[in-house]
């Protein structure tokens, strides 16, 4: 999955993260999330534990069903804004605008096909 979103998040700055975690940990407020963070040399996966807060260095939380989790590893974020719209993956912004276009994760969000109004 990791190979497949080096286009989805090249803008994306180094220390900025994104949580994935199953429909089934976020009601249940526990289980296994993987946080991807950008370095400098890519994207990086790793898996900590959930118990109801991501942490507050994650600046999106994809929440995801089975569908969804095997549409991303086969296809990568190429495949997230059909999933936003059928209802298998649900994002949640933790930061301000102001954070995410710092981060270079805007254009992702607005990927996802988020809007944010502009006052």
């Amino acid at each position: 999955m990791l190979e497949r979103t080096s286009d989805a998040t090249a803008e994306i700055a180094p220390g900025a993260s994104m949580g994935l975690l199953r429909k089934e940990a976020h009601a249940a407020r526990k289980g296994d999330m993987v946080i991807l963070r950008k370095t400098a040399s890519g994207m990086h996966a790793f898996v900590r534990n959930y118990s109801g807060e991501p942490g507050l260095d994650v600046a999106v939380l994809l929440v995801l069903d089975a569908v969804a989790a095997q549409s991303l590893q086969t296809l990568g974020f190429a495949s997230a804004r059909t999933l936003v719209r059928q209802g298998n993956l649900q994002p949640y912004i933790l930061k301000t605008m102001d954070q995410l276009e710092a981060s270079g994760m805007d254009d992702f969000i607005e990927d996802l096909g988020l809007a944010f109004p502009k006052h």
